[in-house]
């Protein structure tokens, strides 16, 4: 039966964001829909061409379906198409069109990839077209005219060999020139004490290069304090795979201890290079009594900090620093107390692929946030190669005032795991007496077994022969400051062991001997997780070093469950714990509301081994542009309140904008007029009134798909694109526009002029010829851009071919829709054009 327009406004709930323009050449999917749907689907035989009747279309009335039903071509003109390379998208692009063929040009051409012998037959105008298909053997150009991708095919012998997912520099984007300001302030208040932060990362981008500047401002009592912690200037060097540093930073730590220091430094950064060779940074997991505050410290410097519910903790996203050097955390509670245990952060085998290279260059005055450093004025310069796909040699140079050290070594992967093994001399000199000489041995050892999914890695470190300084410690000594024990070997292992598809079993420590004691500082970390139905159990020890250096054991057992099987149901906890000084109770519940669950909270009873039990809550929001977060804890002896809030202010040539805190660099989306749509997958983030969103954390040299969610938006509203692709550098603040357009929408009812409906899916037009889409489901055309009056061809190529005149009313209906009724009167079908005589040939 055909469907009526009253029945066609009860069931429109959505709108279509494809342009009007467009919408014929996407009609066929929706005629065969339709007609499948309609059981009129001829089933012939898989080499056949499908064909379906039209004998059942709205009115009875058909028309030629073979535009739609067999391959429709694009218009001649510019159209704006995916490409696609072997099936995997490269990029957007304005690809010009003529006679269903498509233009490719030699820019577009020189992005595909092709060997340097093709490349160099292209033509040097990148406008020009290419016969890509005569000049590269066993090559494809063909236009999808449905999915609006021009689908590329190109054999891999006549492609450039390049690593798998390598990202070239010429699909870098380096970004605009823009500047922000992060920003994270925390409130501590108890009965007697009252204490205020702010850490503050602001950044300007100008061109390529990145000036960032970090620093912290405290208010403690009626003193305020402002200390910077860092300055720097950086840009990528693309054809080195590297970036250079000006200011002040640290040495890489790959195969030297890592250093603060103040100067340049030149280095590869393995982000740039394919995802074969990433870098690698420690986990660090705790515990909270209550609403806690977690500090990291690397080489003296905080490198992390951030409010942790009560309960577990994992921190699993540090920034990269460095390859080395121990992690120092320290959990401070709501009450002041504290808990300090140290994480082992050592370099892993620097095993590299055959043929690649890691180099790092730094030179500049060490610095020291705990003075017990005299400047030194130092060069050290790091180099691996990997030989084969077995052997990479590595080695380095440190040279210093008063101080010199050289490093040798190498990395071997073997069928029973990867082995590294280096050797480091050192020579101090000292104000008065011998120079301090000695060696360092390092041993490290990485296996995984797949078949079992065990993890091992051992490494071991001996100091020997003489007095081994590394250049922290020279500089110490020139200070005076070298004192105190110092280790003369160290052991590590990691263990990690899979069992079925919910259990693991974990285990990490350290052994440490000094030189001048018979104390041995032994520190681990051994639990087992697992679930079970629906909930988690997990085990653990833990034995760390306190503050007055004695050595204590804790061990854990943690039971969680959901209450309720829905996705959002909240979580029960419980937590059982002893240590040397007694047993410690926990329970508590945690979960998230909202449709994106923004809001998180934690509600936890506590009952320490020592003191008075508490009642900790825990509540976090995050919304567009802030995240805030307050807790409140409540006890016999102790009341204190946390507040905090984070988030960034960006400005840009297009205005000034809040968003939620950026890090390293972040995308910038414009969509102006499309003011409220969704950028993402969550709500949260949204186009902001001057058509502009900040949209953070996106990963530098990877394709970030970046998608706008048009729900919400005026019918007026239409997004021309809903999803592109970036590939940002590090740093930098990426622009990415779609384009909006605001048109008025009239939806007309329309008959022919006995009053029956019109064909559906016949082509519609202005009167200038312009393709203005289609009549629809019910004998309603759904017209785009409307002006206040005008006419309309409808099947204008066809045997009815009529002429509609229509009207905009001022005022929408109830819904916010615009409709018309009109009849579409008969045309005489348009002239064919006049044959040319043959001529007889001369």
């Amino acid at each position: 039966m055909p469907t009526s327009p009253a029945m066609f406004r009860a069931s429109r709930s959505s709108r279509p964001i494809t342009p009007a323009s467009r919408f014929s050449q996407r009609l066929a999917l929706a005629v065969a829909l339709a007609l499948a749907l309609a059981g009129q689907c001829a089933r012939a035989d898989p080499q056949a061409s499908t064909e379906f009747s039209d004998g059942f279309l709205i009115g009875g009335q058909a028309i030629d379906m073979r535009h739609y039903t067999h391959d429709a071509l694009l218009e001649s003109g510019t159209h704006r198409l995916d490409v696609m390379l072997n099936g995997q998208w490269q990029e957007t692009a304005e690809v010009q069109v003529e006679a269903g063929q498509a233009c490719v040009s030699s820019g577009l051409a020189r992005r595909l990839g092709l060997s340097a012998a093709h490349v160099a037959l292209l033509d040097p105008d990148p406008d020009a077209c290419v016969a890509l298909v005569d000049q590269v053997e066993g090559s494809s150009v063909v236009i999808d005219s449905e999915t609006l991708q021009l689908r590329i095919g190109i054999p891999q012998a006549m492609q450039e060999a390049a690593p798998r997912g390598e990202i070239t520099p010429e699909q870098r984007d380096y970004g605009i020139t823009a500047g922000f300001i992060d920003y994270r302030f925390n409130q501590h208040r108890t009965q007697d004490h009252d204490s205020r932060s702010v850490g503050l990362q602001a950044g300007l981008n100008l061109g390529g290069w990145r000036l960032r500047h970090r620093a912290w401002v405290n208010q403690d009592g009626g003193r305020i304090g402002y200390a910077a912690l860092a300055s720097e200037l950086q840009r990528d060097l693309p054809a080195w795979n590297s970036q250079v540093f000006i200011g002040q930073g640290s040495t890489g730590g790959e195969l030297f201890e890592s250093s603060a220091f103040t100067g340049v430094r030149v280095a590869t950064d393995e982000r740039m290079l394919p995802d074969s060779v990433r870098g690698y940074a420690p986990v660090v997991r705790g515990i909270a009594e209550g609403n806690a505050v977690v500090s990291v410290r690397q080489n003296g410097h905080v490198i992390h900090e951030e409010s942790v519910a009560a309960g577990p903790f994992v921190i699993a996203d540090l920034y990269p620093t460095s390859f080395g050097g121990d992690l120092e955390v320290c959990v401070t509670e709501a009450d002041g107390r504290e808990q300090r245990f140290t994480v082992s952060y050592s370099a892993v085998p620097q095993a590299l692929r055959s043929g690649s290279m890691r180099f790092g260059a730094s030179a500049g005055v060490l610095r020291d946030a705990g003075g017990s450093m005299q400047p030194l004025r130092f060069a050290e310069g790091t180099y691996a190669r990997g030989l084969n796909n077995h052997v990479t040699l590595l080695g380095g140079m440190q040279a210093g005032e008063g101080y010199q050290s050289m490093l040798a070594g190498t990395a071997l992967n073997t069928a029973i795991g990867a082995f590294g093994a280096d050797l480091t001399q050192s020579r101090a000199r000292r104000q008065s007496g011998n120079p301090l000489t000695g060696n360092s041995i390092r041993l490290n050892f990485q296996r995984y077994v797949a078949g079992t999914r065990t993890h091992v890695g051992l490494a071991a470190y001996r100091y020997s022969m003489g007095r081994f300084l590394t250049l922290n410690d020279a500089a110490r000594l020139r200070g005076n400051r070298y004192e105190g024990s110092h280790p003369r070997q160290r052991y590590q292992v990691n263990f990690t062991q899979q069992f079925g598809a919910t259990s693991s079993v974990y285990l990490s420590g350290s052994r440490v001997g000094y030189r001048d004691s018979t104390t041995r500082q032994n520190d681990f970390q051994l639990g087992v997780q697992s679930t079970l139905g629906r909930a988690n159990v997990s085990l653990s020890a833990m034995r760390y070093q306190l503050i007055d250096r004695r050595q204590d054991t804790r061990y854990t057992f943690t039971f969680g469950i959901p209450l309720g099987r829905s996705i959002g149901a909240p979580r029960a906890t419980a937590q059982l714990g002893h240590a040397a000084n007694g047993n410690t109770l926990q329970a508590g519940v945690a979960g998230a509301l909202g449709k994106a669950r923004a809001l998180t909270y934690t509600v936890t009873a506590s009952q320490p081994a020592v003191g008075s039990g508490s009642y900790d809550t825990y509540v976090a929001y995050q919304s567009g542009s802030t995240a805030l977060d307050a807790g409140y804890s409540h006890s016999a002896r102790h009341r204190s309140v946390t507040l905090g809030a984070a988030g960034s202010v960006v400005l840009h040539p297009g205005g000034l904008n809040f968003g939620p805190t950026v890090g390293e660099g972040f995308v910038l989306v414009q969509a102006e007029g499309g003011e409220g749509a969704v950028v993402g997958h969550a709500d949260q983030i949204r186009v902001a009134r001057n058509g502009y969103a900040v949209l953070p954390h996106v990963s530098p040299y990877r394709w970030n798909p970046i998608e706008l969610d048009p729900s919400g938006l005026p019918l007026e509203v239409e997004l021309l694109q809903t999803s592109q692709r970036v590939a940002p550098t590090a740093g930098s603040i990426v622009r990415v526009v779609f384009t909006a357009r605001r048109e008025r929408t009239l939806f007309i009812d329309a008959t022919d002029a006995r009053g029956q409906p019109l064909p559906f899916a016949a082509s519609v037009e202005a009167e200038d010829g312009r393709a203005m889409g289609a009549v629809g489901q019910g004998s309603v055309i759904q017209l785009r851009g409307a002006q206040d009056a005008g006419m309309l061809v409808v099947d204008p190529a066809g045997p009815h071919r009529c002429r509609l005149e229509y009207m905009t009313p001022v005022v929408a209906d109830r819904h916010g829709l615009r409709w018309h009724q009109a009849k579409c009167l008969p045309l005489a079908p348009p002239a064919l054009p006049r044959a040319e005589p043959d001529l007889p040939p001369r």
